[in-house]
């Protein structure tokens, strides 16, 4: 029998291909059905794309969320349907665009908590649909906007054109750079769209360099088996809590809630075997260990 694909690929998505394009090809690559992705990148962007393979499909909601980092570049004096260069030109600034101070000052502005709208034309759903579908067919529709964080928003004037930035940006889980972009032109007055961008680390998750995709590539077997992080090494967001007794393992793995002594309530916790695996995610509670996630490991 062939080892199995459970774990985590820290995949270099290029620009081009949709997050699901590299998850079909994964799928392909592997005979793993069980494939998802952490964090969804739109086709123009590159850089991280988180992919979780067999069991740890079950895990993706423990991974980090945030904080999101992204360098990337921005015009001036546009805007489109998408926020970005890949949209229809929906209008276009008369006259010159703001100086450098001008849209420094403005850059600042967004940073902290605010509400924020997503793009028209995205994956965000309301009742149940995209928005891109609904955008597709013509549908103008309320969203409601959501909370977010900018960590950090630093722009760079690009020394050929006064109209395009370089910047680095830091931000919570939900946040649409395109957006914040789209709210920077608002807020000169301008219009801005969102030109490149590429994801560099969602919290302690950097993009692998042997896992760098290239448009159109099929993904070699054996190098992502090489890159493959398996389950006890993936940064879960959860402290370790090991079992040292098989009877307390067997426990967990049916669904048993277990007594733990001197157990403080902690929250979710990752819970090892007595051999240092991976077994699932549990929680604790009043001196208890309740199960969250039981993973059917084969022993052995």
């Amino acid at each position: 029998m062939s080892a199995a694909w459970d774990g985590l690929l820290l995949l270099d998505k290029p620009s081009g291909p949709t997050s699901h394009d590299l998850v079909d090809m994964v799928r392909r690559a592997t005979g793993e059905r069980r494939v998802g992705h952490a964090g969804t990148l739109d086709p123009l962007a590159s850089g991280l794309l988180p992919m979780v393979l067999g069991l740890a499909t079950r895990l993706v909601s423990y991974l980090p969320a945030s904080p999101k980092s992204y360098h990337g570049t921005l015009r001036l004096g546009l805007t489109t349907q998408t926020d970005d260069s890949a949209g229809e030109v929906v209008s276009r600034h008369a006259g010159p665009v703001p100086v450098a101070e001008r849209v420094l000052e403005a850059s600042a502005l967004l940073r902290g908590d605010s509400l924020q709208h997503p793009p028209a034309v995205s994956a965000r759903k309301v009742g149940g649909r995209r928005l891109y579908r609904l955008a597709r067919q013509g549908v103008a529709v309320e969203v409601e906007p959501r909370a977010v964080s900018v960590y950090r928003f630093e722009l760079v004037p690009l020394p050929h054109d006064p109209a395009e930035f370089s910047f680095e940006a830091d931000v919570s889980g939900g946040t649409y750079v395109r957006a914040l972009v789209r709210d920077l032109g608002r807020e000169l007055g301008c219009g801005a769209i969102l030109t490149s961008l590429r994801r560099v680390a969602i919290g302690p998750m950097r993009p692998s360099p042997g896992l760098r995709i290239d448009t159109g590539s099929v993904l070699d077997p054996a190098r992502l088996r090489d890159e493959l992080v398996p389950l006890e090494d993936m940064p879960l967001a959860a402290p370790p809590v090991r079992l040292g007794e098989e009877v307390a393992v067997r426990r967990f793995s049916t669904g048993s809630s277990l007594r733990l002594e001197r157990a403080a309530s902690l929250g979710p916790c990752r819970v090892l075997d007595e051999r240092g695996r991976l077994i699932g995610i549990g929680e604790i509670r009043d001196g208890a260990l309740l199960p969250r996630v039981v993973l059917c490991r084969h022993s052995g």
